[in-house]
């Protein structure tokens, strides 16, 4: 961990300044007032709709593994999954999906870089499936009648992030289209900067991605890991919206859910403490508070609907952890795990890969 000093401090810092952010202005007492309050039925609902999304999650990987691995068990996947958003619940560095291609290898016959790369297309899709479902809640009749467009900031983080995951994944489709070009690419400009340790390492990682990344070029298969994408999203806004209801939240609706747990999506993947405390709690209230809903039941509403759902997840990735016999130390250096195994990957000859690819499809 001592490579990432500063990025724990950065996540750190943000997340104290986000929860500041958050909890302006609220009243601790009014807040535990309106936790007592709460209706244990929807709230029973939000927690089984989040934990839902986990196995989607698992489905969904078994399709951007198909053109490497088309064989991994469901059970072996859902280990992974859990034991990853574990391992980003309480590191203090997105171990996340290092840890999840780990153990992946460690139960399925899938090298880990590979599966490190197929978890780059599904952060991509995430950010495209948030960006499309951000900009059609804003397009809603009602909405737009509601003034949800004229909100400055939400129309800067649906143009932004349609943006960035609209480059990111024309660059990713090119990486995998012409291969070549983008290793010579990556040889003429960064490479030429780096010092020989860099260079070897991130030239072997470019290569093991757009080998992982073999699903853009596949229409058919591309096409359901973004219906699987779009469960996945829906079935959180269906979580969010049974928080919102146990706390008497009613007028945003469903499509109102969707666009907060949009905005949350988006807000987790900035630098932040383990288990993203503050990033979730800052979006809930920019969301909600387009709506007219007060801080202080937004407030009541968020930090109890991270806590409920963050327990679940990081249960069962620990006792994932325990059954596949993985070691916390491994967890915990899955980013050098995973990096040298795509070091070694990349030294091994192409027919060896393949006969690899071969005997896990004939399992």
């Amino acid at each position: 961990m001592r490579k990432h000093r500063g990025k724990v401090l950065l996540g750190l810092v943000i997340s104290v300044l986000l929860l500041a952010w958050a909890l302006r202005d609220v009243s601790a007492a009014s807040v535990l007032a309106l936790v007592r309050s709460a209706h244990p039925g929807w709230l029973a609902l939000m927690v089984v709709a989040a934990t839902a999304a986990f196995p989607l999650r698992a489905f969904r990987w078994r399709v951007l593994l198909l053109p490497e691995y088309p064989d991994t068990s469901f059970h072996g996947r859902f280990a992974a999954v859990c034991i990853g958003f574990m391992a980003n619940n309480v590191f203090p560095v997105r171990l996340g999906e290092f840890a999840r291609a780990l153990a992946l290898s460690r139960v399925e016959p899938v090298e880990a870089g590979a599966a490190f790369g197929s978890l780059v297309i599904e952060r991509v899709l995430d950010g495209l499936t948030l960006t499309a479902l951000l900009v059609l809640v804003l397009l809603l009749p009602d909405h737009a009648r509601a003034g949800l467009l004229d909100v400055p900031l939400l129309g800067r983080i649906a143009l932004g992030a349609a943006a960035v995951f609209g480059v990111g994944f024309v660059g990713i489709w090119v990486m995998v289209r012409y291969p070549g070009v983008a290793v010579r690419l990556f040889e003429a400009t960064v490479g030429r900067v780096l010092p020989d340790r860099f260079y070897e390492k991130l030239r072997s990682l470019l290569a093991t991605f757009v080998r992982g990344l073999g699903i853009v070029s596949r229409p058919w298969i591309l096409a359901r890991a973004v219906a699987w994408s779009v469960a996945v999203w829906l079935c959180l806004a269906a979580s969010m919206w049974c928080g919102m209801l146990a706390f008497d939240i009613g007028r945003p609706g469903y499509a109102g859910a969707v666009l907060v747990q949009a905005l949350v999506g988006f807000a987790v993947a900035i630098p932040s403490s383990p288990g993203f405390f503050g990033p979730l709690e800052a979006a809930a209230r920019v969301g909600l508070r387009a709506y007219g809903v007060d801080a202080t039941r937004i407030v009541a509403f968020a930090t109890t609907y991270h806590i409920l759902t963050f327990i679940p997840v990081t249960l069962l990735g620990l006792w994932q952890l325990w059954r596949l016999g993985l070691r916390w130390s491994e967890v915990e250096h899955s980013e050098e795990i995973v990096e040298a195994s795509v070091e070694e990957a990349s030294g091994r000859p192409d027919d060896e890969r393949a006969g690899r690819r071969g005997a896990a499809g004939g399992g």
